[in-house]
């Protein structure tokens, strides 16, 4: 018997998997490796990875992390993918001829999907299934449906209408020689609205061969009727299975509950483990390389440079920004293009979530009053009180508060954090890591990446889960999504959730809590604060965080008058070097100082860049004032780096040489023994921004 399928589509966009809504907007999800790797890990049925770049040109934008491919080409991509993809894979994008298609096959694919090619010369069709067999040959089916219902095969990424009937086109391709079809609806891409059930009927009626239905499905009910109803032989999805922990086992143990016969799920297997395995000695050897590197120094840059550095429109990030950014034909940021979203939401739709809300935190709550009812993430920061007055005095929750010490607290900052305890009357949990280990992964990772925080936004991420499983907690909250605050990187419609894959990417560069055992000698038993609960813990004690952000109407300034007033919250008495903000990273020293300033030495920009781009987005600020505080703190040096120096033993030399190695070459040219880069305020005054 052949099981119906349950199928991840991943689109791969200039070298990054991105998240699709009908065809247009694209917002960055992140490392194509990464994200397949975490498939492994579920036992996926077959993959789908289609790639949507309008040219074959790939670019991870970022050094820095621990997973990269040599070369720029979707080939590149596809074959460090192939080495960490344990199923079936099909790959689409880019193919106009036989040689392109063999070339995928041996790069690791195991299926090719065509689309404009099949259109544009059916008979390619045909000479692919007799050259490689029609098991290989997939053809995607891009469906738009009309105003007055009539459905069209469009092409070139849903750009252009074809005048074919899907279902016609279909019956067609299968003549032709496709083995299999994968069926996507345009206009319910992205909208969580379910799949074109219609459409696929239709199909599936046409055609012998197996269909694959996608576009739509937002949630794990929505995939089912793909099948039940529908009649097809395998359901796929994008977008779903980014926003969610352990979203396609939950998604797969939901199509078996409601009766079809798939391959049950499994987490995890002795092949492929959920803990990158890294090289001995694999730390030590990059910190060698990195500093010969630094040794060298730099020397004068070629004018061929990767490509060069622009603004966006509205605000002021830049494309080489740290966060994951997509700007669209106008030149808007996504961060911009999802703020305008959230402004416009109505305040019965903010209604509305508040209900959801309700209702999630109901369920979670504490039956007998045994357990805590929900493990709140803070760090004394204005957030951190913001979000314990909602869950602990508007909802009535008892929630166990967990931080992650880093050891770099700014006096205000923990004073804001002790006195917690004491006015929300909340138990307190605090993960403190030895200091000696702490000096040691700050000066590792500084060399090895670049980012002496690293071993903070690991802990930040992984604390609050750790306490949650072993109090017997299933619900973990946090404030915002950082990303989708700074660079749009989801819909708000999505309620997007923290995932093992965006802690491990985003948060920890690619590199896991093992990455530094061995040096300096560090133990594994060292490591035990920054070790994430495995996957059969999330899945078997249902363990989820959410950020509140998704639910309430998000305003800094309005939740820091709140705190302040009810609850004495302080900011910092004194100004930052680096930014013109006083109510944010209290609890780091170095997030607005050293590491802020590593941050512009590697991308050009810094804190200020993303206070200003927050600001403008929320109309408290024009975008000239922006530019203007840009222009005077992101270049600073912060005085903050004395104490760091004088706390790793790291000497200010070596810190500017090692810094040196970590510029982009997209930002930075060395020219006449100097760094020098282009400025947003040079191209404003040219008047070409």
């Amino acid at each position: 018997m052949v099981r119906p399928r349950l199928i991840p589509c991943l689109l791969l966009k200039n070298g990054l998997i991105v998240r699709s809504e009908i065809f247009r907007i694209h917002q960055v999800i992140g490392n194509p490796m990464s994200t397949v790797e975490r498939f492994s890990h579920w036992n996926v049925d077959e993959l789908v990875l289609l790639d949507i770049s309008r040219e074959d040109f790939h670019d991870l934008r970022r050094d820095d992390l621990q997973q990269q491919y040599s070369g720029s080409t979707a080939l590149n991509v596809l074959r460090e993918v192939s080495k960490v993809c344990f199923m079936p894979l099909a790959f689409g994008g880019r193919i106009r001829s036989l040689e392109d298609i063999r070339a995928r096959l041996e790069a690791g694919a195991d299926k090719c999907v065509v689309n404009t090619r099949a259109v544009e010369e059916p008979g390619f069709i045909a000479e692919a299934a007799k050259r490689f067999g029609g098991q290989c040959v997939v053809v995607s089916i891009d469906a738009l449906r009309h105003e007055d219902g009539r459905r069209e095969v469009f092409i070139r990424g849903g750009r252009e209408a074809t005048g074919l009937d899907p279902a016609e086109w279909a019956a067609r391709v299968e003549k032709l020689g496709a083995g299999e079809i994968f069926l996507n609806s345009v206009d319910r891409d992205g909208t969580a609205q379910g799949y074109d059930l219609e459409l696929v009927r239709k199909v599936v009626r046409a055609t012998t061969i197996p269909v694959i239905a996608c576009g739509g499905a937002g949630r794990y009910n929505q995939l089912a009727p793909g099948i039940l109803e529908a009649g097809a032989s395998a359901v796929s999805a994008a977008n779903l299975f980014h926003f969610f922990e352990l979203s396609y086992p939950f998604a797969k143990k939901a199509c078996l509950e409601a009766g079809i016969p798939m391959r049950p799920v499994k987490l995890g297997g002795r092949w492929f483990r959920r803990e990158p395995g890294y090289a001995p000695g694999a730390a030590e050897n990059k910190i060698r390389a990195r500093l010969d590197a630094a040794a060298k120094g730099p020397s004068e840059t070629s004018a061929a440079r990767r490509k060069k550095v622009s603004w966006c429109a509205q605000c002021v990030y830049p494309t080489s920004s740290a966060v994951p950014l997509e700007f669209d034909e106008a030149g808007v940021c996504m961060g911009c293009r999802v703020a305008k979203a959230r402004k416009a939401i109505p305040a019965s739709e903010w209604t509305r979530r508040r209900e959801i809300l309700g209702k999630l935190l109901e369920r979670y709550r504490s039956r007998d009053g045994s357990a805590y009812d929900c493990v709140i993430a803070v760090s004394g920061g204005k957030d951190s009180y913001y979000l314990t007055h909602v869950i602990k005095n508007e909802y009535g929750l008892n929630p166990l508060l967990a931080t992650y010490d880093a050891n770099n607290w700014t006096p205000t900052g923990w004073e804001n954090l002790l006195r917690m305890k004491e006015v929300f009357g909340a138990d307190h949990v605090i993960y403190s890591p030895s200091v000696g280990l702490l000096k040691k992964l700050n000066r590792l990772a500084f060399m090895v990446m670049g980012d002496m925080n690293w071993h903070g936004h690991l802990g930040i991420m992984t604390a609050p889960v750790r306490a949650a499983a072993q109090h017997g907690v299933s619900l973990v909250i946090y404030g915002e999504h950082g990303y989708m605050d700074l660079g749009g990187q989801f819909s708000m419609d999505d309620f997007q959730e923290i995932t093992y894959r965006a802690r491990l990417e985003h948060f920890a560069r690619g590199y896991e809590w093992n990455y530094f055992l061995g040096a300096e000698g560090i133990a594994a038993q060292d490591m035990l604060f920054y070790q994430y609960p495995s996957d059969q813990t999330l899945f078997d004690q249902d363990i989820r965080g959410i950020y509140l952000g998704n639910y309430l109407n998000w305003d800094a300034y309005a939740h820091t008058r709140l705190v302040s007033e009810k609850y004495g919250w302080k900011p910092s008495p004194v100004p930052f070097e680096r930014t013109y903000r006083r109510i944010s990273n209290l609890d780091d020293m170095h997030e607005n100082g050293g590491h802020d300033y590593l941050k512009y030495i590697k991308f050009g920009y810094g804190r200020c860049t993303d206070h200003v781009c927050k600001d403008i987005r929320s109309g408290s600020m024009t975008r000239e004032q922006g530019v203007e505080l840009v222009r005077r703190y992101d270049h600073v040096k912060p005085s903050d780096l004395e104490r760091w120096f004088k706390y790793t033993g790291v000497s200010e030399e070596q810190f500017a040489r090692i810094a040196d190695t970590f510029r982009d070459p997209r930002v930075w040219s060395f020219v006449d023994g100097r760094w020098v880069k282009d400025n947003l305020w040079d191209h404003e005054e040219k008047g070409h921004g």
